[in-house]
């Protein structure tokens, strides 16, 4: 069984309000994808994520598994930029529990384990 990624910029996303984000990961990951997005979810979007996701389990769609790595404390010039001008740095990991068998995180990295 292959695994699909699907690595989406934090350009795609910026023009859509919290619940269109929800809507089009809810999409892409139902596809049996998963999705790296280059932008961390706040907590209340991952919150909401989860919220809709527990709502819509069955056995075509399992679940799904998610974790963000989120703003490190700004170390270089350009992430202290990024921080001055309001922008987020961080990316967030989504994918249906029947593909992702484990996802651990550390400080600074995530690593995935798969079922494929």
């Amino acid at each position: 069984m292959s695994v699909q990624i699907e690595f989406v910029s934090a350009a795609t996303l910026a023009n859509k309000t919290g619940a269109e984000k929800i809507r089009f990961i809810l999409s892409t990951v139902r596809q049996d994808k998963i999705i790296v997005l280059e932008q961390a979810l706040t907590p209340a979007e991952e919150k909401e994520l989860i919220t809709q996701t527990m709502g819509s389990v069955s056995k075509r769609f399992p679940g799904i598994e998610v974790s963000s790595l989120s703003d490190a404390p700004a170390q270089d010039l350009r992430s202290m930029l990024i921080k001055m001008l309001g922008g987020k740095t961080g990316l967030t990991v989504v994918g249906p529990s029947n593909l992702v068998k484990q996802i651990k995180r550390d400080p600074g990295k995530l690593r995935l384990l798969t079922n494929g």
